[in-house]
C-alpha cells in the first residue's frame, strides 16, 4: 500500500535530480504511474464502503445515513463560512433570452418599421441619435448632446466619436444624412414620411448634423428617436441583412411556411460604445395570437421565458402600464343630428337618455375594434343610445374617414411620446387632415398653434391640458380609456425592477441590465 505521506517527498527528489535527463514520455510514464495509484485507493476505499453496507443490519445502516447527512451538513456549513459568507452574487455575461412577439415582423430597418414587432427587434439592433430612458426621458444616444437655435428652428447635434457600425465602419453624420434621405424618399413609402419631409439636413462636418424646420416645432426632438442605419450599406439589403450600432447584431432569421418571419436571432455586439448587456444572446418568436404566445411560452424543447402583449399569471410575473394608444369615438358634426354640443353632452354623460337617440358608427373590421364597438353598443344601450356598427374593411374604412362620410366613427388614436392634437383637431385639417370631427375652435386653434412652437416640454404639456379642456367641454369625441400593454416574464430573466414605458417596445428600455447568468465574487 502506498505510504501517503512519502508520496511526494522521495519521489519528489528523484524527479528533480532526474528531470534533465528523463525524456518526455518517461516524464508521463511516472506521472500516470502515481495518478494511477490515487485511483486505485479511491476505488478500493468506495468497494470497502460498499461491502461494509451489505453486512449492516437496518439500524446501523439508518445511523450511517445520519452519520452521512451530518457530514454533508458540517462540510456545507463550512462551505457558507468559508466562501458564500465572503462572497457575494452578481450579474454574469451569458445565457439566450427568448421572447414572444405578437404580430409580425416585416422590416428590420428602422426607415421602413411599421409594426410593433419590427419596432421591438429594431431597437436592439440600431441606435437613434437620442432614446427614451426608463423614466421616459429624452436622452443622448448617438449624438453627444445638441443645441436649440433662438427660432426654435435649426437643431445642431454633435456625434459620438467611438461608434463603429457593426461590420468595423466608422460612424459619421452621413450616415444619418443618408438615413433622413430614405425616409423622404416617396418610392420608399416610410411611415415617418410626414415628420421629416419638411426637414432640410446639413453635414458641417463628420462629428455635426443640423436640422433646419420651416417653422418651430416644439416635439422635434421626438422625431431623432428614429434608428440610423448605415450610409455605406445598399439600402435594398438592410431588411434582409441588418447592420447596426445598436447593443446586438443580426445573426439569423427564420421564416415559416407563409414566408413570414417567425424568428429572430441577435448576438450581443462587442463593438457596442454604450453600456454591454449581460445577456450573449436575443432569439424572438413571432406569433400570430396570445394562444400561440401562449404555447410557446410552455414549449419544453425551446420555452421562451417572456411574452410581450401576454398577461399570464402561472410561473411568471406579468407587468403592464398604460400606452398612448386609446380608441376615440368621434362625432360628425356636419352630421345633423351632432350639431347640437347639448346632444354630445347627454351621450357623454351617465343619464339615461328620453327619447332614445340612433347612430350608425363606422369601424374598422379588426377583432380589437370591433370588440371595442360591440362592448360600446352593449353599455350604451342601457341608457336609451342606440349603436349600429357599420363594419368595413381597411380600404373602404379609410375612404369613407377621408369624405368624412359616416355619422360617428371609431378610431384609434396613438399619440407617441408626445400627445400633440394638432394633427386631429385643428380647423387646417378638416379639409384634408384628420380632424375627423370637423371640429374648428379658436381659442383650440391658438392653444394647438401656441404648444406645436413650445419647446419646454413642462409649457407645452400646461398648453395641452388647456386644449383638452376645451375638448372635453365641446365633445366632438369621447375617448376610451388607454390601452394596457401586459409583459409577462419568468424568473429566470433577473434585474427586472420595472416596466414602464408608452409604446410596447419600451419594455426592452433597461434590458441592459437584465440577466440569465450569476457568479460570486469576493467584494
Amino acid at each position: 500500500m502506498t505510504n501517503f505521506g512519502d508520496f511526494w517527498g522521495q519521489e519528489k527528489k528523484k524527479f528533480k535530480t532526474q528531470s534533465s535527463k528523463l525524456k518526455v514520455k518517461e516524464w508521463g510514464a511516472i506521472i500516470w504511474k502515481k495518478i494511477r495509484q490515487i485511483l486505485i485507493i479511491i476505488g478500493n476505499f468506495f468497494l470497502r464502503l460498499i461491502r461494509i453496507t451489505k453486512v449492516l443490519n437496518r439500524i446501523d445502516k439508518i445511523a450511517l445515513g445520519i452519520l452521512l447527512i451530518i457530514l454533508l451538513g458540517l462540510a456545507g456549513y463550512k462551505l457558507d463560512r468559508d466562501w458564500l459568507s465572503k462572497t457575494k452574487k452578481i450579474p454574469a455575461v451569458g445565457g439566450t433570452y427568448r421572447e414572444v412577439l405578437i404580430g409580425h415582423a416585416g422590416y428590420l430597418n428602422p426607415v421602413l418599421a411599421n409594426s410593433d414587432a419590427d419596432r421591438t427587434i429594431n431597437q436592439l439592433i440600431y441606435s437613434g441619435l437620442t432614446k427614451i430612458d426608463s423614466a421616459g426621458n429624452i436622452i443622448p444616444d448617438l449624438a453627444n448632446s445638441w443645441e436649440i437655435s433662438a427660432d426654435s428652428k435649426t437643431y445642431t447635434f454633435h456625434l459620438r466619436s467611438d461608434v463603429s457600425w457593426q461590420d468595423g465602419v466608422a460612424f459619421s453624420s452621413a450616415d444619418v444624412a443618408t438615413t433622413i434621405s430614405a425616409i423622404k424618399d416617396d418610392n420608399i413609402k416610410s411611415p415617418y414620411f410626414d415628420a421629416w419631409k419638411d426637414v432640410e439636413v446639413a453635414t458641417p462636418d463628420s462629428n455635426t448634423v443640423t436640422f433646419t424646420l420651416k417653422s418651430p416645432y416644439g416635439p422635434f426632438l421626438y422625431n431623432t428617436l428614429i434608428g440610423i442605419i448605415p450610409a455605406h450599406v445598399d439600402s435594398s439589403s438592410i431588411s434582409s441583412s441588418p447592420v447596426g450600432t445598436g447593443p446586438y447584431e443580426f445573426t439569423k432569421a427564420i421564416s415559416d411556411n407563409k414566408k413570414l418571419i417567425s424568428e429572430v436571432d441577435l448576438a450581443r455586439s462587442d463593438s457596442y460604445y454604450g453600456q454591454k448587456p449581460y445577456i450573449s444572446e436575443v432569439n424572438f418568436q413571432i406569433v400570430e395570437n396570445e394562444n400561440e404566445a401562449k404555447n410557446n411560452l410552455n414549449n419544453f424543447f425551446s420555452p421562451a421565458q417572456a411574452a410581450a402583449g401576454l398577461s399570464v399569471k402561472d410561473d411568471a410575473t406579468s407587468y403592464s402600464f398604460a400606452t398612448s394608444r386609446d380608441f376615440g369615438m368621434i362625432f360628425n358634426l356636419n352630421a345633423d343630428k351632432f350639431k347640437d354640443v347639448v346632444v354630445r353632452k347627454k351621450i357623454a354623460g351617465v343619464d339615461k337618455i328620453d327619447p332614445q337617440i340612433s347612430f350608425k358608427l363606422l369601424v374598422l373590421d379588426k377583432p380589437l375594434s370591433v370588440q371595442t364597438a360591440g362592448d360600446l353598443q352593449k353599455n350604451y344601450a342601457s341608457r336609451g343610445i342606440n349603436i349600429s356598427i357599420d363594419k368595413k374593411g381597411a380600404v373602404e374604412y379609410t375612404n369613407l374617414l377621408a369624405k368624412r362620410n359616416y355619422e360617428a366613427v371609431l378610431y384609434g388614436f396613438d399619440s407617441g411620446y408626445d400627445r400633440d392634437p394638432y394633427p386631429f383637431w385643428h380647423s387646417s385639417q378638416i379639409t384634408s387632415g384628420n380632424n375627423f370631427s370637423s371640429f374648428s375652435n379658436k381659442q383650440a386653434d391658438l392653444l394647438l398653434e401656441s404648444a406645436r412652437m413650445t419647446t419646454d416640454i413642462v409649457a407645452r404639456n400646461q398648453k395641452y391640458d388647456q386644449f383638452f379642456a376645451i375638448l372635453t367641454d365641446q365633445v366632438p369625441v369621447i375617448y376610451l380609456p388607454a390601452q394596457n400593454f401586459s409583459f409577462s416574464v419568468k424568473p429566470s430573466v433577473m434585474g427586472i425592477t420595472a416596466i414602464k414605458g408608452f409604446e410596447p417596445w419600451d419594455h426592452l428600455n433597461d434590458f441592459a441590465n437584465w440577466y440569465l447568468k450569476t457568479k460570486r465574487v469576493k467584494p
